[in-house]
């Protein structure tokens, strides 16, 4: 088992990135790598617990959100057996399950919320015992304290918000201090403690959460109207407008009826980059396509007059 989006994102690129979904050159992170100091573990995670109105014990600091999500299935998998995903989903969200043998079932849920790569909120099904969210691009659209889940565990990464993809921070919030130190104990055995440098670097970034926040969500919020009001003939996933957030899955299908690996292909010659449905587990006639550059309303009108091609 490999992760397919990755792949075939190693081989396509172009003028137009429209598979970019993390704020990446809205800040220089050298700024904040210039600023470390050693000793602010207790200090971010406490930063952390405050977004999300939780005790700082709740909090582990990890390696990125990909980390923070192997760890709690490693975790639970002694406790379930069995996951739930709903798809259209990210390719990590319901792949790495099974590689740590779970099979489907109704014991624990596994999602992003909100969903990449709708845009949107997700639903929860009506019965499962424990779940497991990515909460990635939850502050683009609420608030980090807004939602609580039963029994539940969430991950979160400075990958998006903070387009701190070379900083390798990400975290878990557990459902109380119990289960964070035993998620602490793997470290050493499955993974390893985040360095000083890249927690003092997140530490100064949260110091002026606020001041980011507002910068990038300004650039989501312009470049969102743009992809609604000026849609052409596509559609979006299920009907459902995607919120403002870095994400959304467009239906092409009012231009052509072919499949969704061809046109991204033939977009690629273009110069445009879109991922495929088949990346998120469906078929279809969907791209995802990613609203954090700074140049989106150029790169939307060229992929619209590239599907009109397409006729």
């Amino acid at each position: 088992m490999n992760c397919e989006t990755i792949d075939w994102l190693n081989k396509h690129s172009g003028k137009y990135e429209l598979s970019h979904s993390g704020m990446s050159g809205v800040f220089d992170l050298k700024e904040y790598f210039n600023k470390s100091t050693p000793g602010h573990e207790t200090d971010l995670k406490e930063q952390i617990g405050d977004l999300h109105g939780v005790d700082a014990k709740n909090v582990v600091l990890t390696h990125g959100a990909t980390e923070a999500f192997s760890m709690v299935l490693y975790h639970l998998h002694a406790k379930y057996n069995t996951f739930i995903v709903n798809k259209p989903e990210y390719e990590m969200i319901y792949k790495t399950p099974e590689i740590f043998g779970y099979k489907e079932g109704n014991e624990l849920f596994v999602a992003s919320n909100p969903n990449n790569p709708t845009g949107t909120l997700i639903k929860f099904p009506d019965k499962y015992s424990s779940c497991l969210i990515d909460e990635t691009f939850m502050e683009f659209v609420e608030k980090l304290d807004k939602y609580r889940y039963t029994n539940g565990y969430i991950v979160n990464t400075f990958t998006k918000v903070y387009g701190g993809g070379d900083l390798r921070l990400g975290y878990i919030i557990a459902p109380d201090k119990d289960e964070a130190a035993k998620l602490e104990g793997f470290k050493g055995l499955i993974t390893e403690d985040v360095s000083w440098i890249n927690v003092s670097a997140g530490y100064e970034i949260l110091k002026k959460h606020d001041e980011l926040l507002a910068n990038v969500k300004e650039i989501i919020n312009s470049n969102h109207k743009v992809l609604i009001h000026e849609k052409g003939k596509l559609k979006f996933y299920s009907g459902k407008d995607p919120l403002a957030m870095p994400v959304s899955f467009v239906d092409y299908s009012g231009y052509t009826a072919e499949g969704s690996e061809s046109v991204s292909e033939k977009l690629a010659k273009k110069g445009i980059i879109a991922l495929p449905a088949k990346y998120f587990g469906i078929t279809g006639p969907y791209l995802r396509v990613c609203i954090t550059g700074k140049d989106f309303p150029e790169a939307y009108r060229a992929l619209l007059n590239a599907l009109e091609g397409m006729e």
